[in-house]
């Protein structure tokens, strides 16, 4: 059998985020079920010789595998001219969009962005729907150019928003299976999108504290030096982090001395945080140099921060699934988050839920007074809990399902 498996997430900013870690530790274990099968992987890749995806995989010695170049990656190819940058959007849009793919027997993509081939069967995760849901926080309107007579931004307008739907669905409707991270994002697709429920399998993701493999490495010049609460994640609007740093102005204004630590690609400094409300938030807090912004740190780092914390605070308004949750579970860290889409299924009875900043507020102060004897019997009640949901799992059913 020949798999073929399209690796572009480990060439953009997914990599760093949710389906990058997808890609990384779900293919790392098919590869090596492939190579004891004897079975032979195609990956499907960007042509770019500063950054080659499958060094952030583990490849089994032994194992027969061959790459497909995708083209340059769009952003950095400046070669395309106007001629050559439509014939690639027609082809995404209406002609195969994986070159090569018929060479494979079965296909695997983790991101529908880059589509989904007509001429193979193909399993396609899929990992949310947050553009649909929060449309007006992704697209922009056309009715606002259109009104003011800007005819060409009006039409890349209409086209972006076309574009997106057109791919979102042609990918849905190509795909021989979808795999549902959770049973949240299942029932969104079937409500939201009309996707016949028997498409769909829900198969929950893992979490793995083992440090993977990176291409880079940041360890922060400033580190916590008081007790402190975490955020880990992208700082898009879905995350309440204005509502977090209300919560922590409060705590020290009631005496709490603690400090706040955001962490994240997009937390590299406090001017730089691309969501305003949260870079407002950051910036006129009157605790200002108590909140550390340490942006992108590797994975030694980040589990040092979960298990030295006082909470993980997730105050998120959609997830499709929410592997920090679980991570802090292992990391034997208390969670407070909000409760909604995805989440009561990964934290199950073991995180705290809450509504706004007030209900962090409340729950932290509750963390604060909690005794060892009652800490320690709920850490090691989510650390079992967590430990249900492993990467071997996830794998062994995509893999048992692309042999099928």
């Amino acid at each position: 059998m020949i798999i073929g498996i399209d690796i572009r997430a480990l060439q953009t900013g997914h990599k760093f985020r949710g389906i990058g870690e997808v890609s990384k530790q779900v293919t790392n274990r098919i590869l090596k079920y492939a190579a004891k099968d004897g079975n032979t992987v195609i990956f499907y890749e960007y042509d770019d010789e500063d950054d080659d995806p499958k060094k952030l995989l583990l490849i089994p010695k032994g194992l027969k595998y061959t790459v497909e170049k995708q083209g340059r990656m769009p952003e950095k190819d400046t070669s395309r001219d106007k001629r050559e940058k439509i014939r690639a959007n027609l082809r995404q849009l209406y002609g195969s969009p994986v070159v090569g793919s018929e060479k494979s027997d079965v296909f695997l993509q983790y991101d529908y962005a880059f589509g989904v081939p007509r001429d193979t069967r193909t399993i396609l995760v899929k990992h949310d729907l947050i553009p649909y849901v929060f449309w007006d926080k992704f697209f922009e309107s056309a009715w606002v150019p259109f009104r003011n007579k800007a005819l060409r931004t009006t039409l890349r307008t209409v086209f972006a928003n076309y574009k997106y739907k057109r791919i979102l669905s042609r990918s849905l409707s190509n795909a021989g299976l979808i795999v549902s991270v959770s049973e949240s994002t299942k029932q969104d697709l079937k409500k939201l999108l009309g996707v016949p429920e028997k498409k769909v399998q829900v198969v929950h993701l893992g979490v793995d504290i083992e440090p993977s493999r990176t291409d880079s490495t940041n360890i922060p010049e400033r580190m916590p030096t008081k007790p402190y609460l975490l955020f880990v994640g992208a700082g898009d609007e879905r995350r309440r982090v204005d509502d977090l740093v209300a919560a922590y102005n409060n705590l020290k204004a009631s005496g709490h001395d603690i400090e706040l630590v955001l962490v994240g690609e997009n937390f590299r400094k406090p001017e730089h945080i691309p969501n305003k409300v949260t870079r407002d938030a950051v910036l006129k807090s009157s605790y200002r140099n108590d909140i550390l912004t340490l942006g992108y740190v590797d994975d030694t780092t980040k589990q040092r921060l979960f298990r030295e914390s006082l909470a993980f605070v997730y105050p998120t308004r959609y997830e499709g699934f929410g592997i920090p949750v679980l991570e802090a579970f292992l990391l034997e860290t208390s969670v407070i988050t909000y409760k909604n889409s995805s989440i009561p299924e990964v934290g199950g009875e073991h995180a705290l839920y809450v509504k706004d900043w007030q209900g962090i507020k409340n729950s932290v102060e509750e963390l604060l007074k909690e005794s060892k004897k009652e800490r320690q019997r709920r850490i090691v009640a989510a650390k079992k809990h967590a430990e249900s949901f492993t990467w071997d799992k996830t794998s062994e059913t995509i893999y048992k399902t692309l042999s099928e």
